[in-house]
């Protein structure tokens, strides 16, 4: 399992930085990587490789292999969060929602070990067979003392770091 943080790990600003503007969110294209811009004009972007990491997540899990994507996000917007999921495009006709499904979404306040007990639970998927992808120190810190293969993604999740956990977990490049 891929789990991913959002705010400052999968696109910038974060959602809090948004408060006075926030949702809805317009589309600005359907392209993949696209932009969206907030009600008060503030534009949201995807970091670094992250539309091609949740791309290559997708491209796997469509040819049959084992791979499942989670998310684990302390997000102060949890609505608008969700939103952007539904509205960022990672590869043609495809969002981020489609890849990870409302149901693999934790997305709200309290530890991170919470959010990843809920995601065992749903998927039954042992922490060490996770990769979580995360800007901060502190919860990478918290999280792999469960197990989980954790990756420290101070500028976005890069296409080496999505790389180095899918090795981590046994689903390297193929």
């Amino acid at each position: 399992m891929v789990v991913y943080d959002l705010d400052a790990c999968c696109w910038y600003p974060e959602m809090y930085m948004l408060w006075g503007g926030g949702g809805p969110f317009k589309q600005d294209g359907t392209e993949p990587n696209n932009v969206l811009t907030d009600c008060s004009g503030t534009k949201v972007r995807l970091l670094s490789d992250v539309a091609w990491s949740w791309a290559e997540a997708h491209r796997r899990m469509k040819a049959g292999q084992p791979i499942t994507v989670g998310v684990a996000s302390r997000s102060d917007e949890p609505s608008w969060a969700r939103e952007c999921l539904r509205k960022f495009f990672i590869s043609p006709g495809v969002t981020m929602m489609d890849v990870v499904t409302e149901e693999r979404c934790e997305i709200y306040k309290g530890s991170k070990r919470g959010h990843f007990a809920a995601l065992q639970k749903k998927t039954s998927i042992p922490y060490n067979r996770m990769a979580f992808f995360d800007d901060d120190m502190s919860n990478i810190r918290d999280v792999g003392g469960l197990g989980v293969h954790c990756f420290y993604t101070p500028d976005g999740v890069t296409r080496e770091l999505f790389e180095k956990g899918l090795k981590a977990i046994g689903a390297e490049a193929k």
